[in-house]
């Protein structure tokens, strides 16, 4: 792999600019764009690796995705290179799910890291924007180990399409929207990462029709929570992970409310 190197000063410019840009309420396209891009290809673009308290970052790193999609499933590789050469190449697997693609970086194909050093594994709902020609994908991304999914401190992802000219006409007639479904929701996963259950919680504003879905990181519908007709108000469903066998992984939550679709990545840690 190819030796990256940092000057303090780059390191602290992108460092600053990637917290103002996770402060700030991002833009995204909508899932009926997001449907007709390719995504395959590769991306390219930063790592930014937060401290344990998320108020800064520690290190940024160059961060590549090497993706296939056939329709709404997406695998690959990812490379992550620090600043003195160490690498970690991961195999992905994702799913686009609304607006989002939610994927996990599942197991260590190849890396040069020192004796004892662990580079832990990714995840997480990274958004699709357009800035000018260019299709871009980022957001926060949790990280975990990869013995007992682990937390690690997490950071903020932010790569480009290297290739985009067969999404161009679909970006041109294309917006940049902020969406308030997931606002107005108050949807909330508790405890998340959790060990055996997960409860999910949220807020209908209007009577409306919901369906609860839970999906592995292959696509895979694992659980149908809830399906029906809902009055406004607050609801919970539980989500038991170990009464249907599993032990650990991470799982998506596929939420469908008067045709809105949105999502939630949970994490069950052994």
């Amino acid at each position: 792999m190819k030796r990256i190197t940092y000057s303090l000063l780059a390191f602290l410019m992108i460092a600053v600019t990637a917290v103002k840009a996770q402060t700030s309420k991002t833009p995204s396209l909508d899932r009926q764009t997001v449907a007709k891009l390719d995504v395959s290809g590769k991306w390219v673009g930063k790592r930014m690796q937060y401290s344990w308290d998320h108020k800064s970052f520690i290190e940024v790193f160059e961060y590549e995705f090497d993706l296939k999609q056939e329709g709404n499933i997406v695998t690959g590789t990812s490379t992550i290179i620090s600043s003195n050469g160490e690498y970690g190449d991961m195999r992905i697997e994702g799913v686009i799910v609304g607006d989002k693609l939610i994927f996990a970086e599942k197991e260590v194909k190849s890396a040069i890291r020192p004796e004892g050093k662990v580079w832990c594994l990714k995840s997480g709902e990274l958004k699709f924007t357009k800035d000018g020609d260019d299709l871009r994908l980022g957001g926060a991304t949790s990280s975990f180990m990869e013995v007992y999914n682990y937390p690690c401190s997490g950071g903020v992802t932010d790569l480009k399409k290297v290739d985009n000219s067969n999404n161009l006409k679909v970006l041109q007639t294309a917006e940049n929207t902020v969406s308030t479904v997931e606002d107005n929701m108050q949807i909330n996963v508790f405890p998340n990462p959790f060990v055996e259950s997960a409860t999910i919680s949220y807020n209908l504003t209007n009577d409306s029709k919901v369906s609860v879905e839970v999906y592995d990181m292959t696509g895979r519908n694992v659980s149908n929570l809830y399906q029906g007709n809902q009055k406004a108000g607050n609801y919970t469903v539980n989500f038991d992970a170990k009464s249907s066998g599993f032990m650990s992984g991470i799982f998506i939550v596929k939420m469908t409310i008067n045709g809105d679709v949105f999502s939630r990545q949970i994490v069950q840690m052994r």
